[in-house]
């Protein structure tokens, strides 16, 4: 037994405690699984811990307002929502430029297989120009497929897409009945298997789809650190109504914070619509989580 080796069990306890929390902060491993185990195995009642936090949000409020010194409350947390607000607006964005030309693509400097899904709900207005835009793409044919997946649609979009079928022979469908679960993280999660590409990304039906996203795109998952990349949105029929403009002026306003969030040490997040993801990124979470609300 050497001098350090502790005496009792008690301070054997404490011993074994300490060299934890250490192991904790310096084993990068030993963290992860960690997170793994408190975090992501926590997914399954994700609509009751949403209703709590809604509640206990509601419960803080009426709190605050009988309390005859929450306005010191709200006044501390007004500042430093003031102060967070002007990091983002000052904050200077630094996005990547890494743009591949023809002549690089022709040559094969651009390897990855890409998968595209989209999964369509009642979409008969929209999913013929997105199948159109889809198969015009900047990229080799052979490199890239696309998914629809028509998700227990009441109107024509299935009998659409088949008919696109015959047009677009690289046009791939997969049809889903009133007994599929998972919303359009269960659409995603079910034609996943079918899918060989390296890269997955997703587009809602409404999506509008730059002709070069591909090539700008594939270049930053050089990086073996990045799992994933959300660009910036735009849809296809934002003037034909309020609720279009709306969403298109939602669209934009996320774009912005989403960049102003990275420029200022934040992470961005990953939307429904136009997010790219390795494979080897995705099937270590498991594919998407259908208990997302």
């Amino acid at each position: 037994m050497s001098e350090n080796q502790p005496n009792n069990y008690q301070d054997k306890t404490e011993s074994d405690v300490i060299t934890s929390l250490i192991d904790e902060f310096s084993n990068p491993e030993l963290e992860e699984e960690e997170f793994r185990n408190d975090f992501f195995k926590g997914f399954s009642g994700r609509r009751k811990k949403s209703a709590f936090s809604l509640g206990l949000i509601w419960m803080i409020t009426v709190g605050l307002h009988w309390l005859s010194w929450s306005w010191i409350v709200i006044s501390v947390i007004a500042v430093f929502i003031t102060i967070h607000g002007f990091r983002l607006i000052l904050s200077n964005p630094n996005p990547q430029k890494q743009n591949l030309s023809s002549a690089e693509i022709e040559t094969g400097a651009i390897t990855p297989k890409v998968s595209l899904l989209v999964s369509a709900k009642n979409e008969e207005p929209v999913i013929a120009k997105l199948v159109a835009m889809l198969s015009q793409l900047n990229y080799p044919q052979d490199k890239y497929e696309y998914w629809v997946i028509n998700d227990n649609s009441s109107d024509r979009t299935g009998i659409i897409l088949d008919e696109l079928t015959q047009q677009y022979p690289q046009l791939k469908v997969l049809h889903r009945d009133n007994t599929a679960k998972g919303g359009k993280s269960g659409a995603l999660n079910q034609v996943l298997p079918m899918t060989d590409g390296d890269i997955v990304g997703v587009f809602d039906a409404d999506a509008i789809v730059d002709p070069d996203l591909l090539n700008k795109i594939t270049p930053l998952f050089n990086d073996s650190q990045l799992g994933a990349i959300q660009v910036r949105k735009a849809i296809s029929n934002s003037e034909d109504n309020f609720w279009t403009r709306g969403q298109s002026a939602e669209m934009a306003l996320d774009s912005y914070f989403q960049q102003q969030r990275i420029a200022c040490g934040g992470i961005g997040e990953l939307r429904g619509n136009g997010q790219f993801v390795s494979r080897k990124a995705l099937e270590s979470c498991g594919g998407w989580n259908e208990e997302t609300i």
